[in-house]
């Protein structure tokens, strides 16, 4: 019987491996002209079902800037991705190769190169950031408020006209204790958006006690995702959905919240031809 017991685990450990394998992480270079390199993930689903997947785009902040597409996984999506967080999504992370910052029309050049080549929903594409990443994705969200369907910013700033953010649902995190982007960035998004008639879709959460790296913990979570793709460009007058919580405990337990044996490796390979 324990003979038995240990070929049943054996066979299982197989399946369960290759089934980890299903899911891709592709390194596309030079692929968008006037773009970004980018890493592409795309999850077993893809294939094994017709449905079309949402497309999350994954914005890094400064630290994680250059020319190495292995870089922009120490933390973020990928990392996520890797320690066994589950996202149903087309995954695009691209790099930035400069420190000063995302553009958002080579941002939008790179999604739609993915979703020219991918199946996907087109009325359930996202943005989500931190730091420069923040910055980011107030740019592309402010861009493209009828393309985007929601948009996570986290500590990050935005200094362009804010009635374009009332367009679409759009949750700002931002640590009490961050000494490198202030809080006031974010606060004064908020109070402009409010002076300005058009923060009926926002909703803010000050993170009492946290600084700026560990929000790098809220991709670890399951809350940013679920948030992200209960909203919907169909959605009738585009409600934010409110029910979705984070708090600094749940960040500060983060690394607690993965499944023990969920992890993958998720290697970076060439993608398909």
């Amino acid at each position: 019987m324990k003979s038995f017991s240990l070929i049943l685990a054996f066979f299982l450990s197989i399946l369960a491996a290759s089934r980890l394998q299903a899911d891709n992480l592709y390194a596309y270079r030079d692929s968008v002209k006037n773009g970004y390199n980018f890493l592409l993930y795309v999850p077993d689903s893809y294939e094994t079902s017709e449905e079309p997947l949402p497309v999350l785009l994954c914005l890094h902040g400064k630290s994680l800037a250059g020319s190495s597409l292995t870089t922009i996984t120490k933390y973020g999506c990928v990392d996520a991705l890797r320690r066994g967080q589950k996202i149903d999504a087309l995954v695009i992370c691209p790099q930035c190769n400069t420190t000063g910052g995302w553009n958002a029309e080579r941002l939008m050049r790179v999604v739609k190169w993915v979703m020219s080549r991918y199946r996907h929903d087109p009325d359930r594409l996202y943005c989500f950031g931190i730091s420069m990443g923040g910055w980011g994705t107030f740019k592309f969200a402010a861009a493209y408020p009828d393309r985007v369907a929601a948009a996570i910013a986290m500590c990050g700033g935005y200094t362009g006209d804010v009635e374009p953010l009332g367009g679409l649902p759009l949750w700002i995190l931002h640590g009490t204790s961050d000494t490198v982007t202030s809080l006031s960035y974010s606060s004064t998004i908020v109070e402009k958006m409010a002076k300005a008639g058009v923060s009926g879709r926002l909703q803010f959460t000050w993170l009492t006690g946290c600084d700026h790296s560990i929000l790098a913990r809220v991709f670890l979570l399951k809350q940013p995702y679920e948030w992200l793709f209960s909203h919907s460009l169909k959605d009738t007058d585009r409600l934010v959905n409110r029910d979705v919580v984070i708090t600094p405990q749940d960040i500060r337990a983060a690394y607690m919240t993965i499944e023990p044996g969920q992890a993958q490796r998720l290697p970076i390979t060439n993608p398909p031809k």
